[in-house]
């Protein structure tokens, strides 16, 4: 046997059937694990090795543009909650910062973003920039009813 790549065996004596045989295994062992934990990272690059290895090129390079865009929606969460952890111990101008980092990791949930950055913008003094966020969020169409809720009741304590 020879080297060995994320995991599968290569052959160097000519028994590509057996290699074969062994990375089209650990493809089905890969894709079950996926299938309890979809948010591995490092599993689903895993995966998307083995599929190339195995001659699947298109699969591999559809797990990774999945894993990509779940990883920016991921990265635009964690912004969030950083932001809003550090709203909660009165860091308002490194809170600014990160609700920004937000909307760019994830534009598709600018909205929820934005209510997190008008609120870091009125505790900084700076109603009018704040109001201006709520009043833009309220004119959206799609805006979901709670987050509505939450922006039409902080427009009414401005």
């Amino acid at each position: 046997m020879g080297p060995t790549f994320w995991g599968t065996t290569m052959t160097t004596d000519g028994r590509a059937g057996e290699a074969k045989t062994a990375n089209e295994g650990r493809i089905r062992e890969l894709k079950s694990q996926l299938e309890r934990d979809p948010f591995n990272v490092h599993l689903r690059l895993i995966y998307a090795a083995a599929l190339e290895e195995g001659g699947r090129l298109s699969e591999s390079v559809r797990i990774l543009e999945d894993t990509v865009e779940r990883a920016r929606r991921n990265l635009g969460v964690s912004y969030f909650q950083y932001a809003d952890k550090l709203m909660k111990v009165k860091r308002p101008e490194e809170a600014l910062r990160m609700y920004d980092a937000a909307i760019e990791a994830d534009p598709s949930n600018a909205s929820f973003y934005l209510s997190g950055k008008a609120a870091a913008l009125k505790s900084l003094g700076l109603q009018d920039k704040a109001r201006a966020i709520y009043q833009h969020l309220v004119s959206q169409p799609g805006l979901a009813k709670t987050t509505r809720r939450i922006v039409l009741d902080e427009l009414k304590k401005m």
